[in-house]
């Protein structure tokens, strides 16, 4: 089994003659959710900007005051329903875009021909299911992180697989895929957090760019991520021509005698 160097080496290897266009896919996913990077708006609050506002406004009439107040109240609401209504919208659509934008990034390793942008739009037809999908993902694991922080995090990467499994597998369920992630990550999933906390010296980078080199990383990171799950089911490319067989085809969920789904 590759480590996480090893799923790095493959990402840049496949991605080289054609890192331009995954970063234009990686843009275009970004932009419609379809990435797990999801955009934040932090505000930081300094007592002394209080004593600030208090003073700018103390040789001010009352009235005047007020009608500003209204002013910013107004403003503030809009900014937050526009914001709410982005979120929601970002939350459903990038959930088919998800799906196509993984199966993009499995093409890289089946082909090296220039890579079809459009596949990242390619899943809308199992739109529904892929929305559902998203929704358990996150459901199933904000309740693992009611118990706690840790439980939540292992639970975000036992269903980590399951976005790349519907979207080879659009014939499936969204709990069908989601068991079989589960399946796929029983005794992996250090493994992939392993390969993930490997990029965390390329974040700090990322982040002193004021947040612009995380597009140019995007790609990397997916490629790798890529690798390790052509890896669990059996198809990694190797060097000798031959096929990686740590995880061999998707494996059937086994059946639970109590009928009962375990998150």
């Amino acid at each position: 089994m590759r480590n996480a160097k090893e799923f790095r080496d493959t990402a840049w290897n496949i991605l080289r003659g054609r890192y331009w266009w995954a970063v234009l896919a990686a843009l275009i996913a970004g932009i419609l959710g379809g990435t797990a990077g999801q955009p934040s708006v932090t505000f930081n609050f300094n007592p002394e900007d209080l004593q600030h506002v208090k003073n700018f406004f103390s040789g001010m009439h009352a009235d005047t005051v007020n009608a500003i107040f209204d002013a910013l109240k107004g403003v503030l609401l809009a900014a937050a329903g526009y914001a709410f209504t982005y979120g929601i919208a970002f939350f459903i659509v990038g959930s088919a875009i998800e799906l196509g934008y993984d199966l993009l990034n499995v093409s890289f390793y089946q082909s090296t021909d220039r890579p079809k942008i459009e596949t990242v739009f390619s899943r809308f037809s199992i739109f529904g299911n892929a929305l559902l999908l998203r929704f358990l993902m996150f459901l199933k694991t904000f309740l693992w992180t009611l118990l706690f922080i840790v439980p939540g995090i292992v639970a975000a990467f036992r269903y980590a697989l399951a976005p790349y499994i519907l979207a080879e597998h659009p014939e499936l369920s969204a709990t069908e895929a989601i068991e079989r992630s589960k399946q796929l990550m029983l005794g992996h999933k250090g493994r992939l957090f392993c390969l993930e906390f490997s990029f965390i010296g390329w974040y700090l980078l990322s982040a002193l760019t004021g947040g612009i080199g995380i597009v140019f990383l995007t790609p990397y990171v997916k490629a790798a991520v890529t690798a390790f799950y052509l890896e669990r089911t059996g198809r990694l490319p190797l060097a000798d021509g031959g096929y990686s067989a740590a995880g061999g085809v998707l494996p059937v969920p086994p059946q639970d005698p109590s009928g009962r789904e375990l998150i």
